[in-house]
């Protein structure tokens, strides 16, 4: 109980039920439930409320910005591309692609394997193609080795 002048108000404080992050009544907070509450973070990252209201919540309600979770953390940036999200040109030349090409001619010995040819200028080639199978971009399963003139032949058949 609080006072509020000549007369003693009621006022609930609550346990958020993801992070244990003590609420006050008055706090914007999801609550599923008499036994359910969730501080602002907590409902944003289960699903609860969405970006914009996560947003308005902590005074970015501008349309400039943009929110979302990643990896169990909250990720705030100004403008609609997501900072994770890269072109295909930025990811071809991110460590990551370099990583996975250097890769797939180590486990290749260096050599094509349609033809042979040791060493020389080679290409890791993606067997599902890049543009198409996102999520094997980096899987060295999805590459092979292949000499310059079997890699142009690759991509001249059609799939």
């Amino acid at each position: 109980m609080i006072p509020n002048g000549d007369i003693m108000v009621k006022f609930q404080y609550f346990t958020c039920n993801k992070c244990g992050e003590e609420i006050k009544e008055s706090d914007r907070h999801s609550s599923q439930g008499n036994d359910e509450h969730y501080c602002v973070e907590c409902s944003f990252k289960k699903g609860i409320i969405s970006s914009r209201e996560y947003l308005d919540s902590i005074g970015l309600g501008v349309t400039l910005f943009n929110a979302a979770v990643k990896d169990g953390a909250i990720h705030i940036w100004r403008g609609k591309k997501a900072p994770w999200d890269k072109t295909n040109k930025e990811q071809r030349n991110s460590p990551e692609y370099r990583e996975w090409r250097d890769s797939v001619f180590q486990r290749d010995d260096y050599t094509c394997q349609k033809c042979g040819l040791r060493g020389g200028e080679l290409n890791a080639h993606h067997i599902k193609p890049f543009a198409k199978y996102k999520d094997l971009r980096l899987d060295v399963s999805n590459g092979i080795t292949l000499c310059i003139d079997c890699h142009k032949g690759e991509h001249q058949t059609k799939r």
